[in-house]
């Protein structure tokens, strides 16, 4: 399977904002277009902190019209999965000319039981799949890898698919090898968000902290080998980053700026080099 590299607004999340932290100007999804032309990566996935369906109609329009310009393919995102909120996705994924719109299931209000998942997701997939648009679902905090996996399977729709962040799992104390061979068959996205652990400074606990890609414990290039194997249709694999904060919002959005570069310079040799593997299997084969 064939992959395209892709930022997020999470690269970006104090440029952004995030609460408690808000710059004098928050960066626009249009500038987020321009960032992701300027880096020369082809995919752009906007998230639930810069969330679309808040946006008035004729920004939307700009939006699409910028992505067209500079050669962006859009993915979106939102969190919450209200039947109506999901439609209201859909329409906005049709306006954007985005075949992906990314769900995390909870809101800090709305926690379903899995028969209610599966009952909100099957009103609304028929119009998914009308649409060609796919529904990927984020592996995400509260359910371990096989709750995933029975989701997928209960769907059973070429239009639902796994956004795999195997970090979010830590929280089901399952680790990326046992996420990934779960989730890997269903996988429609790859969020590329690598860690370390590191112990406090008092010595009573361990934090799981971000880093920029490539520098801290996820096997990238491993992730790839095996998606491109087991995954059952191309992917996108899009950076994300955990960045501790500066002292000051300038400080901070600096060198978040910084992380972003050096990440995508590092997934960009990974591409590569795995790009260059997958055409010698092809020529071998």
């Amino acid at each position: 399977r064939a992959t395209r590299l892709g930022i997020s607004t999470f690269c970006y999340p104090y440029a952004v904002g995030v609460p408690g932290f808000v710059p004098r100007r928050p960066m626009t999804a249009c500038e987020l277009v321009d960032r992701a032309a300027d880096l020369h990566v082809p995919v752009l996935q906007i998230g639930d902190n810069l969330p679309l369906h808040l946006l008035p109609e004729d920004t939307l329009e700009q939006l699409s019209r910028r992505a067209a310009e500079r050669g962006i393919t859009l993915e979106i995102g939102t969190r919450g999965i209200a039947p109506e909120h999901l439609l209201r996705y859909l329409q906005i994924a049709g306006s954007l000319h985005a075949d992906l719109v990314r769900v995390v299931i909870d809101t800090p209000q709305d926690r379903p039981d899995f028969d209610e998942i599966l009952r909100r997701l099957r009103a609304v997939l028929p119009q998914y799949e009308a649409q060609d648009v796919t529904l990927g679902i984020e592996n995400h905090d509260r359910f371990p890898a096989n709750t995933f996996a029975r989701l997928m399977d209960g769907l059973h729709s070429d239009r639902t698919g796994i956004v795999l962040d195997t970090v979010n799992s830590f929280a089901c104390e399952e680790n990326t090898r046992q996420v990934l061979e779960r989730l890997g068959p269903y996988t429609v996205n790859f969020h590329a968000k690598d860690f370390d652990i590191v112990r406090v400074p008092n010595a009573m606990g361990l934090l799981v902290t971000g880093t920029p890609a490539g520098k801290g414990r996820l096997h990238i290039p491993e992730i790839l080998s095996e998606l491109s194997r087991t995954a059952r249709s191309d992917f996108t694999t899009v950076l994300e980053l955990w960045m501790p904060p500066e002292p000051t919002v300038e400080q901070t959005i600096v060198k978040e700026n910084c992380w972003v570069l050096q990440s995508v310079e590092y997934l960009e040799a990974v591409l590569r080099n795995h790009r260059q593997f997958l055409k010698k299997q092809e020529e071998s084969s």
